[in-house]
Order: C-alpha cells, then structure tokens, then sequence
C-alpha cells in the first residue's frame, strides 16, 4: 500500500500454498516466512521491518526522533490489532465477532487519542504528513486470508 501511495511501481509475486509448501522458497526465506521485500541489493523480510525501511526512504518516517518513535508505537498499536482480528477468524469468527465488534470501539480509542491530541484532530496521527505507521507494507506473518507475496521494488 505504501509503494501505490507513493506512485512507485513494483513487481508483486504471489506465491500460491502449493509452492510454499514443496519447502525450497521457505528454506531460502531467513526466517522461514514471508514477506519478502527486495530493494537493489538490500533484502528485507518482516511486515514491520519493511515498513518503516520505505517509511524512511520516502521520508514519510516523521520530521525527527519524537516523531518516529510516536509512529514505532502506533504501528505496534495497529500490529495488536491485526494479531486480535487475525485470531479472531481463525479460530472463533461466528462466536465472536460479536463481542469483537462490540470491543472495537475501546481498540480503536488510543488511536483517536493520539489524533485528537495531535492539531484537535485536524492533522495526522502524527505530525502534519502521512506517515508509514499508517500503512502496511505487505501480508503479515503467517497471514492467513490469503496467498503470501513475495515484493520487489522498482525505485
């Protein structure tokens, strides 16, 4: 997502569970999962990792320290996120997509703290661009809903 909002261009390889699972990709992946990520000679594996490599490259990684260590916690903020509503339809979607929807609101209150404290809530999350917190930059680990993906960067 942070490649297409920056209007770069990248290969995308999807790699079916078929593939994944005859074990040569897995074996050559460092930590045995993807996604993988390839910037000219730099190799990057790890969602968050990724993420704020490009974050940091397209200068959307805050205007200094304060800025990017606000954006590191609420991308782990997002991460607990994704890990609860990963759990949830993998292992309990009917039963408890209610009590999920019924909780989401408390979830989503640091993030509407954070933004409401940043401008009145005028600007961003933080500071006053967007910014790679916001973004995934591909599939998580282990990800489940869908094929994994292999990235390649075109800059």
């Amino acid at each position: 997502m942070l490649l297409a909002d920056q209007g770069q261009s990248w290969k995308e390889e999807v790699v079916t569970k078929e593939t994944w699972l005859q074990g040569p990709l897995k074996a050559s992946c460092l930590y045995g999962q993807l996604p993988k990520f390839q910037d000219g000679d730099l190799t990057l594996y790890q969602s968050n990792a990724i993420l704020r490599h490009l974050g940091r490259s397209f200068g959307l990684y805050g205007k200094d320290p304060r800025e990017a260590a606000l954006l590191d916690m609420v991308n782990d903020g997002v991460e607990d996120l994704r890990r609860l509503c990963s759990h949830l339809i993998r292992h309990n979607y009917e039963e408890g997509k209610a009590r999920y929807v019924e909780e989401l609101p408390g979830h989503l209150k640091p993030f509407e703290t954070l933004l409401s404290q940043n401008q009145g809530g005028q600007a961003f999350i933080v500071g006053s661009q967007a910014a790679s917190g916001r973004m995934r930059a591909g599939p998580g680990p282990g990800k489940a809903l869908g094929p994994q993906r292999c990235q390649e960067s075109k800059r």
